[in-house]
């Protein structure tokens, strides 16, 4: 059940109203993420705006949706991962291919050099070096797709984020579970845990570390929570700042 209301035709107000025609309009129907977002016409309309300005971008609509499905992969949004992979599928990609996106792997070149930055941009927070744009550009992606990849990151971790939050239920088919939510309620013990460059823990003795070793952590809602055994404190970072988990067991 939704933790927040799915607005209707019966309960939306006049601003509301107006707002889930449009999505009616332009989708066929209203899906959950929609009537749920519609709490805030002022949320709705932006992510309308965004989305809608974006599809005017360079990125071709194939590439848009890689990108939407790869995101939601990275945030553990179940919703979108079901959503994008069935709109996927409908305009073409094969399961192999639909798995493959949700790694940043592709067959077209430019595709995937897309795909990978994007997936850089959202491990390093934004903070890529040099050698990220330079890849990219060596594969053809210009300089307004390197900003319509920024845009659509924005985008779809506003609808992935929101689906963290009101946990609206699923309308779309489901599809594998996302790789960022927990899947792991419980709290699991790892060797070591490291942050990519620019991030930090602090260690047993308050120390600001990039490797922390022996912790437990539990990864959830696309982050992962770490503590030091025996300590009340509990870290947590999101999950595109993880650079490596190393699992006691593994």
């Amino acid at each position: 059940m939704s933790r927040l209301p799915l607005v209707s035709a019966e309960t939306a107000d006049a601003e509301q109203a107006d707002l889930l025609t449009e999505v009616q309009r332009q989708l066929g129907r209203v899906p959950n993420l929609y009537a749920g977002m519609a709490n805030s016409p002022a949320t709705l309309r932006a992510y309308l705006a965004m989305r809608d300005a974006l599809t005017r971008g360079k990125l071709s609509a194939r590439v848009r949706e890689q990108l939407a499905l790869l995101v939601a992969s990275e945030n553990g949004c179940d919703y979108c991962v079901a959503a994008h992979t069935m709109r996927a599928g409908r305009m073409g990609f094969t399961d192999a291919a639909i798995a493959a996106t949700r790694d940043a792997r592709a067959d077209d070149p430019h595709a995937e050099a897309v795909l990978r930055f994007a997936s850089t941009v959202m491990r390093t927070r934004g903070r890529v070096d040099d050698a990220a744009i330079a890849a990219a550009r060596a594969h053809g992606v210009g300089d307004a797709e390197l900003s319509e990849i920024v845009g659509h990151i924005a985008l779809n971790t506003l609808s992935n984020y929101f689906n963290h939050v009101a946990e609206p239920e699923l309308d779309f088919p489901p599809a594998a579970p996302a790789k960022g939510p927990a899947m792991t309620p419980n709290w699991r013990p790892a060797r070591n845990v490291t942050l990519v460059e620019g991030y930090t823990l602090l260690d047993g003795d308050g120390r600001p570390v990039r490797t922390i070793d022996d912790v437990e952590v539990r990864i959830e809602g696309g982050f992962l929570h770490i503590r030091i055994p025996n300590t009340p404190t509990v870290q947590t970072v999101s999950a595109p700042a993880v650079s490596l988990i190393t699992f006691a067991e593994s």
